[in-house]
């Protein structure tokens, strides 16, 4: 009797466990979906983003490289000086039929302001300078100038280049170029609809005598190739939502970003981006769903399993038998905890390695576009016979010096990423140097400046894996100051001295500092204050593990107030302690 109650309870323990394991791990596995999905979308609006600014920073380069080329021409200078007629239609249909730019307008402005050349239309001899308020301005001191603008006709990459002859001023030339191509370009490379959509103040100019002929809720759209089926479902959505919108909408199937196009502060116009959520890749999250369900099923068997062998050990009194067991399990265990501690190192690892792969792509981008722009420079003075050796052979060594440039920063990243996990002679100032590479970019570009004070020592010690640590705490406080709303007060102090027998290493920041109810678990694992797509959790937690258990040094966290060029200051200063030979 007793031992039929016992299986009934067995049973019914079993059931219970089953269900509750169930549950639990349907919620976690969804849960961890969700995180994938939230992840693997705001991935991709950033990608397009940075692909959108890259495009429209390529071409708005191109074109002032061909505004400064052809500004070169003797034959321009002729039509300023004699006021002849030098017509470009050649030019543009070439550039038509062998490049991206597929309507490109030339315009010829003497000295006096008046245009006497305009490749779109006939209309000449008009002094433009009276109504054009940038010509005013610039006419009071010449100087090459590159803008994105809104005329009459359409929203434009405006390239103007004051042309000189024997130091006498003659006029400008202006080439102006379209949106089109770029629009053109993400729609072939990345299944999607783009739009240019011209804010509302400046649409009324464009009512008359626009380039695309293309309106969206009585907008401007500047693209000629726009899809009509989407511009229909754009009709009837909420557009100001969809302006205001930072990072990404998913609605009715769709996938959509906004990105603003501001000259000057300026806003000028959204530049929207729609993709079907259908063409979307998310074969790694669906294999990941199949792989939780299946690990889910092992693990409420194994569970099942479990609790019937306890209950049996249990009511055979084979307790010795079941402690053994219990040790062997408790054994294991551990073993699989340092493991998994090697496996958080890695991880840890892989994380920075994820962040320095951005920086390499901010890094190149910029070096890219200048040889870019010089080759293109070359290509069109070689075409009309303007190129002379000197200038031929200073623009050689110029991509020459790019190119080392770019060779230089892999040699830093490769270093970084390198195995050797042991003991090593090294420079502070080299040392601190690499580590601040691998943020700088990225830095630069969130407007924070990093203020050194390095004394120059020969350290013996673990410089793979304190570089590691020294990272990870740059880019912790650039996280944090990215969120400074006054950009001038972006600030990373780094100070690097020896004391007694021990090399002092001070990160200090001008975020705000850590909040007092937080600032003691910083350094526990999985505990972080980002966002869940942004942060592990285990990065100070696995630079502590380093200094203290490897290292046999100390690191500290407190909040420091200070003064900084007359301005009262506040932040988080990490003091890491090195014991060095």
């Amino acid at each position: 009797m007793k031992k039929n109650k016992y299986i009934l309870f067995i049973m019914a323990l079993s059931v219970l466990t089953l269900l509750i394991s169930i549950f639990m791990g349907i919620y976690f596995i969804l849960e961890k979906e969700n995180q994938l999905f939230e992840k693997k979308y705001s991935n991709l609006s950033n990608n397009l983003k940075e692909k959108v600014y890259a495009l429209i920073n390529t071409k708005r380069n191109a074109t002032l490289a061909m505004a400064i080329t052809l500004a070169e021409n003797p034959r321009i200078k002729e039509a300023l000086l004699n006021r002849d007629k030098y017509d470009l239609v050649e030019l543009s249909d070439k550039l038509k039929e062998y490049t991206d730019f597929k309507n490109v307008w030339f315009h010829l402005v003497d000295k006096d302001g008046i245009s006497i050349y305009r490749s779109w239309t006939q209309d000449k001899f008009d002094k433009i300078k009276n109504i054009r308020m940038d010509l005013q301005i610039l006419y009071k001191n010449p100087h090459i100038e590159s803008t994105i603008s809104i005329g009459k006709y359409d929203i434009t990459f405006k390239s103007i280049v004051p042309i000189y002859h024997n130091k006498q001023f003659l006029g400008i030339l202006e080439i102006i170029t379209h949106f089109n191509s770029i629009t053109k370009s993400l729609e072939d490379s990345d299944n999607l609809e783009s739009f240019i959509v011209v804010q509302k103040e400046f649409t009324d100019q464009l009512k008359e005598n626009n380039f695309s002929k293309v309106f969206l809720q009585n907008l401007y759209v500047a693209n000629i190739s726009a899809d009509k089926e989407t511009l229909k479902y754009l009709e009837k959505q909420d557009l100001e939502t969809i302006f205001d919108s930072k990072e990404y909408l998913i609605k009715d199937g769709n996938f959509i970003i906004n990105v603003p196009i501001s000259q000057s502060s300026k806003k000028l116009a959204n530049f929207l981006i729609v993709k079907k959520l259908n063409t979307i890749d998310i074969s790694e999250i669906e294999l990941f769903k199949i792989h939780a369900f299946w690990y889910l099923t092992f693990f409420v068997v194994l569970l099942c399993t479990t609790i019937f062998l306890i209950g049996y050990f249990l009511y055979s009194k084979k307790l010795k038998e079941l402690n053994i067991f219990l040790e062997k399990t408790v054994s294991d265990e551990i073993s699989k905890n340092d493991e998994k501690n090697l496996a958080l190192f890695q991880q840890n690892k892989m994380a920075a390695m994820g962040e320095m792969i951005g920086n390499i792509a901010h890094q190149w981008r910029q070096p890219l576009s200048v040889i870019t722009t010089i080759a293109s420079s070359l290509k069109l003075k070689k075409e009309y016979g303007v190129l002379d050796d000197k200038e031929n052979e200073e623009s050689l060594v110029h991509i020459i010096d790019t190119a080392t440039y770019l060779s230089n920063t892999i040699d830093d990243f490769r270093y970084y990423f390198s195995p050797n996990n042991e003991k090593n002679l090294f420079n502070t100032k080299v040392f601190s140097t690499r580590c601040i590479n691998m943020v700088s970019i990225d830095s630069f570009n969130k407007h924070i400046e990093i203020i050194k004070n390095i004394e120059e020592l020969s350290v013996y010690t673990f410089e793979n894996e304190l570089s590691q640590v020294v990272i990870n705490i740059l880019n912790n406080a650039k996280d944090e100051l990215c969120k400074v709303e006054n950009e001038k007060e972006r600030l990373i102090f780094i100070d690097m001295y020896k004391e007694d027998k021990s090399l002092i290493i001070k990160i200090k920041d001008s975020a705000g500092g850590i909040k007092d109810e937080i600032i003691d678990r910083i350094f526990e694992p999985y505990f972080t204050t980002k966002h869940k797509s942004k942060g592990t959790g285990i990065g100070l937690y696995m630079s502590q593990e380093i200094i203290v258990k490897h290292i046999n040094g100390t690191i500290e966290v407190s909040n420091e107030k200070y003064t900084y060029n007359d301005k009262e200051l506040k932040g988080a200063l990490f003091k890491i302690t090195v014991p060095i030979d």
